[in-house]
């Protein structure tokens, strides 16, 4: 059976309503982001009372540049990503999807911060949470994560969006197929830097195709990462984005 999932942003007020209409629309899961006001645990309790599970949180990635850097920012960037991973294990959400570096002025790969990473699998393992790598504009830093930490708590997620985007090209689920763990599934025009969210199939940047052919045997849950348009109703708009996980995979 195949399940779907969205991702729902970070809530400053009650989600209540949003969660009811995902449900709704027919979603089994849900993506979530724990770095707004409204109470974490209240959040997962309200999710588990729809019936929807957790398939992964979106860690935060301020300042995410610095965790390379041997500076307060970078200490506190490790600070930030240690404390997602508790509370994840916390709240028994089984993966945190990780960028690892921003735009295009990004540092070099340095040995504090593969120290810091070293030592945040540590952590991720100790809380029972898988760690999930995600592609943006360059592969370096992840490949050299990988080839140098050897844990299976680090794994891949996929985001479609920066693919077309960001590092314009059709490599990274092959590439790192083995470790797919999660999927961050949007459209875009394919126009570099340009990163809309859109629902799969709205735009022109992605191959679908592509896509299709490595998610054919995959069991995990095929996951959007969409921008919701706020100018028709939740009811409306979550009815339209499981047709469009769907075109995905059915």
């Amino acid at each position: 059976m195949i399940r779907y999932g969205v991702h729902t942003g970070k809530y400053n007020s009650d989600p209540t309503e949003i969660f009811t209409a995902i449900k709704n629309a027919g979603f089994d899961s849900v993506l979530v982001s724990l770095n707004g006001t409204f109470d974490n645990e209240k959040q997962v309790e309200i999710i588990h009372s729809l019936g929807l599970n957790i398939d992964n949180c979106h860690s935060p990635w301020d300042n995410i540049n610095h965790l390379w850097k041997d500076t307060e920012k970078g200490e506190a960037a490790f600070n930030m990503l240690r404390d997602n991973l508790i509370e994840c294990g916390r709240l028994g959400i089984p993966r945190a999807v990780w960028h690892v570096s921003a735009g295009n002025g990004y540092p070099p790969i340095s040995q504090i911060g593969m120290d810091r990473v070293a030592r945040l699998v540590e952590v991720a393992d100790k809380n029972n949470v898988d760690i999930c790598l995600e592609n943006q504009r360059f592969f370096h830093f992840i490949d050299y994560i990988y080839a140098h930490i050897d844990s299976p708590r680090l794994k891949f997620c996929y985001d479609s969006g920066h693919e077309a985007c960001f590092s314009l090209t059709r490599l990274a689920l092959a590439k790192y197929r083995s470790r797919l763990a999660a999927l961050h599934l949007h459209d875009n025009y394919g126009v570099y830097n340009q990163d809309s969210h859109l629902l799969p199939g709205q735009g022109t940047g992605v191959d679908w195709d592509y896509v299709r052919k490595y998610l054919e045997d995959y069991e995990g849950v095929i996951s959007l990462e969409v921008k919701r348009d706020t100018t028709i109703p939740a009811e409306e708009f979550y009815a339209k984005a499981f047709e469009a996980a769907k075109f995905v995979k059915s």
